[in-house]
C-alpha cells in the first residue's frame, strides 16, 4: 500500500472515533452526498460550465460538502471494487461498472479516500480529473498520475501498486546479506546446487505431458463453443423476460396468475423508466395497449387495473420525471429508443410532453418530443383541442401552433379566443396557427390584432392577413400605412405591413404604393427611402400588370435603397433583405 500527500484515512481527526456508536454516523448525508456528486459528474460531461443546469448541480455538491463539514471535521472511505465504505458502513454502491464512481478509483488502485474542508472550492478540477479518466484517458496516465498532476490540496489517498497487488515480498530482517540468502539456497538444493537430502528426485518432462487428452475439443468445436457463448452473452434477456410474461398474461384460464402478471408490469415500469431501458418499456406498453383492445382474454376487474396501468405511466407526474431524468443526464437513452417509446403514452401525456418540447435546452431532445407530441396528438385530437385552454400559457401556446400544423380544421374559433390572452406569446401562437391553418373563421380577430401593443403579434397579424388574402382588412391595411405611427415604426414592421397590404387584394392598393413610391407632396418632396423602399415591396407583392407599370418607373431611382427594393419587386422577391 502506497501512502500519498497524507497518513492517509482512518489515521485522522475525521476518521469518526468521536462517535459515540453507528447511530450516531452522519450515514445518511453521506449517502447523499455521493448521489449529489454522481450527478454532479454527469451535468460536467452533459453541459457547458455556463449551463444552468451544470451549474445548479455543482454549487448542489458544493453544498452538501460544505453541511457535511458541519458534522465532520473530514470524510475519509475505503474503496472497494463496487462501493465505498465508511466506518464498515455501505454509503455508495454501483453494480454498473461504466457508470461506478468505486470502480474508477478501484481500477487504477485507489483503496483509500479523505475529502477534507477546501474540496468544495476544487470541485472543478477534481471533476475534470474524474471526467478524464473515464472518458477521454488517451496518454496512458492513471488516476493516480491525474491526481498528481491537479495537485488537489484537500485530497489524500492512499494506493497500491497494481503490479505487485496480492504479493507479499519476503522480509530478510536486520543484517541480511548474500552470505545468509545463499545459505538458504543451499539448504533448499544442497551443498553446490544438487538435490538436498531425503528429497524426491525431480520428475522429468516428457512430449506427453503436453499431448491433447482425448476429450480436448478440436478448433472447428472451440469456434463453436466460443460462438455461442458469445451469442447467450449478447441475448436480450429482458425482452425475453417481457416476452414470457406477456405469454402467461394471456392464458385467461388463469386469472390469477394474469393478476400477478399485471402487479409485475405495474412494478416493472417505472423501474424500466428509472434505468433508461425505454425500449423494452416501450415493447411491453405496446403489447400491453393491445391487450387491451382485445376482447375475452381479462375479465373486467383486470381489464380496469391494466388501464390504470396504462394511465398511471402517462400521468403527469411520472412524464415531469421522466423528462428531469432526460435532462440531467441521470438516462441516457437513444433518440429511436426514447421516440419509440413516448409515441406508446396516453393523451395525458401530452401537456408535459408539450411543455417540455417548447422549454427543454437539450437541442437533442427538443425533436424527439416535438415528434412524439405530433403521434399522441393524432390518436387523441379531441385532447389536442382541450389544450387550447390549458391553465399554462406554455402549453397553450405550444397546443396553439400544434393544432396549426396537423391542420386541426375546427379549430378556428379556439384560435380566435387566444388571440385576446393577456400573454403575447400565446397570441403570437395563435396568430401563427391561423395563418398555417389558413383558418378564415380567425381571420376578424387578426384584423384586430394589428394593432396589438406588441410588435412581434402586429408583425405576425400583417403576415397572416397576407397568407389568407382576406380583402375586408384592406381599410385598416390603408389606415396604418397611411399613418404616422409606421413611419416611426422599426422597418421589419413596416416591411410585413406593406407586403401583407399588397396580397390582401385591395383594389385602391396600386393607386395608394405608386403615390408613395413615385409621387411627390409640397413642395415636391418625397416620401423617405425606406418608406419608398417598403412600399416598392409592397406593389411587387400586388403583381398586377399597374403595379409592375409603377415599379418600372421607379427603376432609374438614384436613391440605391429604392432602386434596390424595386428590382427585387421586379423580379418577384419582394421579402425583406
Amino acid at each position: 500500500m502506497v501512502d500519498v500527500r497524507a497518513e492517509g484515512p482512518g489515521t485522522t481527526e475525521g476518521d469518526g472515533s468521536g462517535w459515540e456508536s453507528d447511530a450516531t454516523l452522519p450515514v445518511a448525508p453521506v449517502r447523499e452526498l455521493f448521489v449529489t456528486f454522481s450527478k454532479a459528474l454527469r451535468a460536467f460531461q452533459l453541459y457547458d460550465e455556463n449551463n444552468p443546469v451544470y451549474q445548479r448541480f455543482v454549487s448542489a455538491l458544493h453544498e452538501a460538502f460544505v453541511n457535511l463539514w458541519t458534522e465532520m471535521a473530514s470524510l475519509a472511505l475505503l474503496v472497494e471494487e463496487d462501493r465505498l465504505v465508511y466506518e464498515e458502513l455501505e454509503v455508495y454502491r454501483s453494480d454498473s461498472r461504466s457508470e461506478s464512481l468505486a470502480f474508477l478509483f478501484y481500477k487504477d488502485g485507489i483503496r483509500a479516500l479523505e475529502f477534507r474542508p477546501g474540496i468544495e472550492d476544487e470541485l472543478e478540477p477534481f471533476l475534470r480529473v474524474l471526467l478524464r479518466a473515464r472518458h477521454g484517458r488517451t496518454d496512458g496516465d492513471d488516476l493516480i498520475t491525474l491526481f498528481w498532476e491537479a495537485d488537489l490540496q484537500n485530497l489524500r489517498y492512499q494506493f497500491v501498486d497494481l503490479t505487485a497487488e496480492g504479493y507479499e515480498m519476503p522480509d530478510a530482517g536486520d543484517g541480511a546479506t548474500m552470505q545468509v540468502l545463499q545459505e538458504v539456497m543451499e539448504g533448499e538444493m544442497g551443498p553446490g546446487g544438487g538435490q538436498a537430502p531425503g528429497q524426491p528426485p525431480p520428475t522429468a518432462v516428457s512430449q506427453d505431458d503436453f499431448n491433447p487428452t482425448l476429450y480436448a475439443l478440436d478448433p472447428r468445436e472451440m469456434d463453436q463453443l466460443r460462438a455461442e457463448i458469445r451469442r447467450e452473452m449478447d441475448r436480450d434477456v429482458r425482452t425475453d423476460v417481457v416476452a414470457a410474461l406477456l405469454d402467461r398474461l394471456e392464458e385467461r384460464e388463469n386469472p390469477e396468475r394474469q393478476r400477478s402478471v399485471l402487479g409485475i408490469f405495474r412494478t416493472l415500469l417505472p423501474s424500466l423508466l428509472s434505468r433508461g431501458h425505454l425500449l423494452h418499456a416501450a415493447l411491453m406498453l405496446r403489447e400491453l395497449r393491445a391487450l387491451e383492445g382485445r376482447e375475452g382474454i381479462l375479465d373486467d376487474h383486470l381489464r380496469g387495473t391494466l388501464t390504470h396501468i396504462l394511465d398511471e405511466i402517462s400521468a403527469e407526474a411520472a412524464i415531469v420525471e421522466l423528462v428531469r431524468a432526460l435532462e440531467d443526464g441521470t438516462i441516457r437513452p437513444a433518440p429511436q429508443e426514447l421516440g419509440r417509446f413516448l409515441t406508446q403514452l396516453r393523451s395525458g401525456a401530452l401537456a408535459p410532453l408539450l411543455r417540455a418540447s417548447e422549454v427543454t435546452e437539450l437541442r437533442d431532445l427538443q425533436p424527439v418530443l416535438r415528434e412524439a407530441v405530433e403521434g399522441i396528438a393524432r390518436e387523441y385530437p379531441q385532447s389536442t383541442r382541450e389544450l387550447l385552454g390549458h391553465e399554462d400559457s406554455v402549453v397553450v401556446a405550444g397546443a396553439a401552433r400544434l393544432v396549426g400544423r396537423m391542420r386541426v380544421a375546427d379549430a378556428g374559433g379556439a384560435l380566435a379566443e387566444l388571440m385576446e390572452s393577456a400573454d403575447a406569446s400565446v397570441r403570437l401562437a395563435a396568430i401563427e396557427a391561423t395563418a398555417e391553418l389558413r383558418a378564415s373563421t380567425a381571420a376578424g380577430a387578426l384584423v384586430e390584432a394589428l394593432r396589438d401593443p406588441e410588435r412581434e403579434v402586429r408583425m405576425a397579424a400583417a403576415r397572416a392577413l397576407g397568407v389568407l388574402r382576406y380583402r375586408p382588412a384592406a381599410a385598416r391595411f390603408r389606415e396604418i400605412v397611411l399613418s404616422k405611427e409606421v413611419k416611426n415604426a422599426e422597418i421589419s414592421e413596416k416591411i410585413a405591413f406593406f407586403e401583407g397590404y399588397g396580397q390582401i387584394g385591395d383594389p385602391q392598393a396600386v393607386s395608394v404604393l405608386d403615390r408613395m413610391l413615385n409621387g411627390r407632396g409640397f413642395l415636391g418632396r418625397r416620401e423617405s427611402p425606406e418608406l419608398r423602399a417598403c412600399a416598392a415591396l409592397g406593389l411587387g407583392k400586388v403583381g398586377s400588370p399597374e403595379a409592375t407599370a409603377a415599379l418600372r418607373a421607379a427603376e432609374q431611382e438614384e436613391d440605391a435603397v429604392v432602386r434596390s427594393a424595386v428590382s427585387r419587386a421586379l423580379r418577384g422577391g419582394g421579402e425583406a433583405s
